[in-house]
């Protein structure tokens, strides 16, 4: 199981982890793992390459961790719409492949 681990300070999405293997199938024809995958990737690069910040970024087989608390408040903020938009597209994934992945939101 794939678990999507958001933190939340001050109402602004501050990182985000994902980890482990959906098992849905085999290893290399996983769509659910592939989608969670993307989804990540693309937008991390998008906060590196686009908005061209320099968060804190781990990337291991079966991980991807992205800490932005280390930026500046504004470019947290710059930051946001790309965060939400990946919340909202792993909670799709899961309202539809609930058995191989789980979100959460962690407030601190």
């Amino acid at each position: 199981m794939v678990e999507v681990l958001f933190t939340r300070d001050s109402g602004k999405l501050v990182s985000f982890r994902a980890s482990g293997h959906a098992g849905s199938v085999d290893d290399g024809y996983d769509m659910v793992c592939s989608a969670i995958s993307a989804s990540s990737i693309m937008i991390a690069n998008g906060i590196t390459e686009v908005l061209n910040l320099k968060p804190s970024i781990t990337v291991e087989d079966g991980f991807l961790h992205m800490d932005l608390r280390g930026l500046a408040p504004e470019d947290i903020e710059k930051s946001q719409v790309l965060m939400e938009t990946l919340l909202l597209g792993v909670k799709s994934i899961e309202q539809n492949y609930g058995e191989y992945i789980k979100v959460k939101i962690k407030e601190v």
